[in-house]
């Protein structure tokens, strides 16, 4: 009798703790379903305007689909290696928006932000000669010519100075008069024009920008002061192993016999 009435409690309990456990497994996934939870990336710390973002500015949290704002990238990967656009930083455990992050081509100074160590952006204004046409595109390599016309003791004689500045030098931006990128660095992969608007192909060259090495600097824009710079498309694409090549000649021996050397003074001298 008694291990009737114990069979019949076990088996009470059982069914009831069988009920709790349907019960509790239907409402959690309807409310999951209800939710519809989602994993996204956040910022885990405050993120300047102008800012690269990298893996450990971001962690990831769940919140209800319902939540997440519309345009916001929920993918790390979308967001790593991104700039935050000027004028706007992004504060710490906040979504991230996709119209306020750009790439780095796409960014004002995208040219000045290739440039390698030990090497500083050169600016040259140019015409629809000099450009040849707006052939000259970003990534690829120029030579750099000096022109002058000196004229003689008498008004019919004039001599012409012409040579090479240096070889290889790499074209990081070209800029319409507006100041806006002629080219889209996208619409260009291994030297194939690709998707290139009407506006674009409308827009002329204005303003070309180089890298050039440090030593260099200083006599190209003495060469800028004395006569013109002329770039002379080579055929050449750009590689990451080419290096520009400063040239010896008499061209820059004019140069720096035609320039001003400034000498600092001694503190002896000074006292």
């Amino acid at each position: 009798m008694r291990k009737s009435l114990w069979k019949k409690r076990l088996l009470s309990l059982v069914t009831v703790l069988a009920l709790i456990l349907i019960i509790f497994t239907y409402t959690k996934f309807t409310i999951s379903a209800e939710i519809d939870e989602k994993e996204i990336v956040v910022t885990k710390v405050d993120i300047p305007p102008r800012t690269l973002i990298t893996e450990d500015m971001l962690e990831t949290i769940v919140v209800p689909s319902r939540g997440i704002p519309n345009n916001t990238l929920t993918n790390a990967d979308d967001v790593i290696g991104q700039y935050t656009v000027a004028g706007y930083g992004i504060s710490k455990h906040s979504f991230i928006y996709k119209e306020k992050l750009v790439t780095q081509n796409q960014m004002p100074d995208a040219g000045i932000l290739e440039l390698k160590e030990n090497e500083v952006a050169f600016p040259l204004l140019v015409d629809l000669e000099t450009s040849l046409g707006n052939s000259i595109i970003p990534d690829s390599n120029v030579d750099l010519y000096f022109r002058t016309l000196l004229k003689g003791e008498s008004s019919n004689e004039s001599k012409a100075i012409y040579g090479k500045l240096a070889s290889q030098v790499r074209v990081v931006a070209v800029k319409d008069a507006d100041a806006s990128n002629v080219f889209d660095p996208e619409g260009y992969q291994n030297g194939e024009e690709q998707n290139v608007t009407k506006e674009q192909k409308l827009a002329l060259a204005k303003i070309y920008i180089f890298a050039i090495p440090q030593e260099l600097n200083e006599t190209i824009n003495k060469a800028k002061l004395l006569g013109d710079i002329v770039p002379i498309a080579t055929g050449k694409s750009y590689s990451k192993s080419t290096e520009t090549k400063i040239e010896e000649n008499k061209v820059i021996e004019y140069i720096q016999n035609s320039s001003f050397e400034q000498k600092e003074k001694s503190k002896e001298g000074e006292e």
